[in-house]
């Protein structure tokens, strides 16, 4: 290949830079110089101009080049670059390295990061210059910066003006998955120490924003769809390792492989102790017992689990839990499955389901949305459901006292549901054999357990009030207990005033609506809820369960009993719990308002409250304690391994 240009840098200093250049191929045509001074261009000149030594050369000797610099070169030196202006090709004699003056520097590196280095530097030998530095990453360079910025701290030091500080953000960040060596040179002369940025394999702080700065810079539709792909394929991969790390899959097929050595060679060392079991709990929200019986049942159940061998996770199925729920819930020992781990209880079935044992399922709409999931994924898996309380025979009962047909045809509808749910379950759990029957004669083939829940008896905080109280505690949301409300405040307070003067009515509960406090009176109290349901009943007389609708065993009689409390209750509200016609029993049931009221006189003596109140006591003791709920669940739930390993880790959550 032929070289057709030709020429020479003679002199290239601090003043100027001079020379000559021919262009063998068009010698007639002056070449254009470009000059670089690191890298950028800072001038063009035509090599045009007389010489006497090239008249040999070319057009006479009109081939030469030369001129003084317009701006100083930079004072930690340069690197100056001369090439033909066409082809981009240099000179000989180019580059031409630029020595740096003499500097004596001071300062130092403040900051050096991922995505800025920052500090300060002066030269002692003219403090008043702005000294530059250039930024080097991994031996390339990044960047140069002047030490310009004002700092009130170099002033008040005696650094002349303060401007000798200096800031440089990368123009993005650097990638944090490797090692880095920042460091700054003033010339060819390093400034300050070297500093090393050590990568990370943990999702810290510094890589989320990484990450989230590529994912901003993707502007194409087919970019972003591959980036979205790739994220939710390894959250799925995430999701997966933690529902095999909750389940102990790998422990069990260890634990299997283990047993089948041991079958096949005597001598085959014993295996690591088997995990738990495993039982997911759906529910509509996080149990809070505060709020409404069902909670109470609902933990109560979890609890008798847990002493059974098994490692309990609850999942939300309507109301995600928060930190507060999450927090109360580990306290006792039961895993919360939460966002964005595991986002519903759908993706909770799909990741856990091979190491299911249990799922349970309380209520109805949660049966219904999750029967066939359970079946889908988690096939091996005794899936339980827990009536909480016969919703149709609530409403057509509601339907009946209300005199409203087109309730009646709804809790018709909803009973066909309820009876597929129950043909479904491989368990069906109530809390009353009354709905336990119903439920056996509607649906033959269902597999129907009464299973009660825990209600520790209660020492009793007393104080004497000025006139016998009474109070109805209940969820207000829940429609049986707004109605009971106002039948109780309407229709049995007016006759109560007649017998007992001065008597006064408390509501104490939950998610009270408007059309209670507006029940507000001067003999009636809007308490509603309460953190400790035994301070609040410490000055009350008796409680009340007036209500006319219903169904499922009443939380509110056996709370009173708990804190020792005698009740006067109706038909509905004693469903389930006690024999009518057993005396002791029979005296505290009315279901008319004037037979209501009588009762509630009656029980203002304290020798008949103190009756009730122990027969009632007894019948927690024996129906309603930890031990009872234990043995009503035991037979339902595969048994547990013994010398269990408790596998279960922290969650993502």
């Amino acid at each position: 290949m032929t070289v057709s240009l030709v020429g020479y840098v003679d002199v290239c200093d601090r003043e100027r830079f001079a020379g000559w250049a021919v262009d063998l191929a068009t010698p007639e045509t002056p070449v254009r110089i470009q000059v670089r001074v690191d890298g950028e261009l800072v001038d063009e000149i035509e090599a045009d101009s007389f010489r006497a030594d090239l008249q040999g050369a070319a057009r006479q000797g009109c081939c030469a080049f030369q001129k003084v610099w317009l701006v100083p070169l930079p004072h930690e030196g340069a690197l100056i670059e001369l090439t033909d202006a066409r082809d981009d090709r240099p000179l000989t004699g180019s580059p031409v390295r630029i020595p740096p003056l003499p500097a004596s520097l001071v300062g130092a590196i403040d900051i050096a990061d991922r995505y800025h280095i920052a500090g300060w530097v002066q030269d002692q030998a003219n403090p008043d210059r702005t000294v530059w530095l250039t930024v080097w990453v991994d031996g390339q360079p990044a960047g140069r910066i002047a030490a310009n910025r004002f700092r009130a701290d170099l002033r008040d030091a005696g650094f002349g003006t303060g401007r000798h500080g200096f800031h440089h953000a990368f123009s993005s960040a650097i990638d944090p998955l490797t090692d880095h060596v920042i460091e700054l040179r003033h010339g060819e002369e390093r400034f300050g120490t070297p500093r090393t940025i050590s990568g990370t394999a943990e999702l810290s702080g510094e890589l989320k924003d990484h990450i989230a700065s590529i994912l901003r810079g993707l502007d194409a539709a087919a970019t972003r769809a591959e980036a979205l792909a790739f994220l939710v394929s390894e959250a799925d991969r995430l999701r997966a390792r933690e529902g095999a790390d909750l389940t102990g899959l790998h422990e069990r097929a260890q634990a299997r492989r283990a047993q089948r050595l041991r079958l096949e060679d005597s001598k085959a060392p014993v295996g690591t102790a088997p995990s738990r079991p495993v039982a997911l709990f759906i529910d509509d929200r996080a149990p809070d017992p505060g709020r409404d019986a069902g909670s109470v049942a609902f933990l109560s159940h979890i609890h008798a689990a847990r002493s059974l061998g098994y490692q309990c996770c609850f999942m939300a199925s309507r109301f995600p839990p928060g930190e507060e729920d999450r927090v109360r819930l580990e306290r006792q020992g039961i895993d919360c499955l939460m966002p964005p781990v595991f986002p519903c209880p759908e993706e909770a079935l799909r990741q856990l389901g091979a190491g299911l044992e249990v799922v349970y399922l309380h209520r109805l709409n949660n049966a219904e949305s999750y029967s066939a999931l359970t079946r889908a994924f988690a096939p091996t898996a005794t899936m339980i459901w827990s009536v909480a309380d016969l919703t149709s025979l609530r409403l057509h009962r509601q339907a009946a006292v209300e005199s409203r047909p087109e309730l009646e045809r709804f809790a018709s509808r909803l009973e066909v549901r309820e009876n597929m749910c129950a043909w479904l379950a491989d368990f069906v759990l109530t809390h009353s054999p009354v709905e336990a029957r119903r439920l056996s004669r509607i649906v033959p083939t269902a597999n129907v357990h009464v299973v009660p829940w825990a209600v520790p008896v209660s020492s009793r905080r007393r104080r004497q009030p000025e006139a016998p109280v009474i109070a109805f505690v209940g969820h207000f949301a829940h429609e049986p207990n707004l109605d009971a409300a106002k039948w109780l405040v309407l229709a049995i307070m007016p006759l109560l005033h007649e017998a007992v003067p001065g008597i006064r009515c408390r509501l104490i509960g939950s998610a009270m609506p408007h059309a209670v406090h507006s029940l507000a009176a001067d003999d009636v109290e809007i308490v509603g809820a309460v953190p400790d349901l035994a301070e609040a009943l410490a000055d009350t007389s008796l409680c009340v369960a007036p209500l006319r609708f219903g169904a499922g065993i009443k939380g509110k009689v056996l709370e009173a009993w708990a804190v020792g409390l005698p009740i006067v209750m109706t038909s509905i509200a004693a469903e389930g719990l006690v024999d009518p016609a057993n005396r002791t029993w029979r005296d505290a049931i009315a279901d008319t308002p004037s037979e209501f009221a009588e009762r509630i006189v009656a029980f203002l003596d304290p020798a008949t409250a103190r009756k009730q109140v122990a027969a009632g006591r007894k019948l927690l003791k024996s129906r309603f304690s930890e031990e009872a709920v234990r043995n009503a669940l035991s037979p339902l739930l595969p048994p547990a391994p013994q010398g269990m390993s408790d596998t279960s880790s922290a969650l993502l959550n």
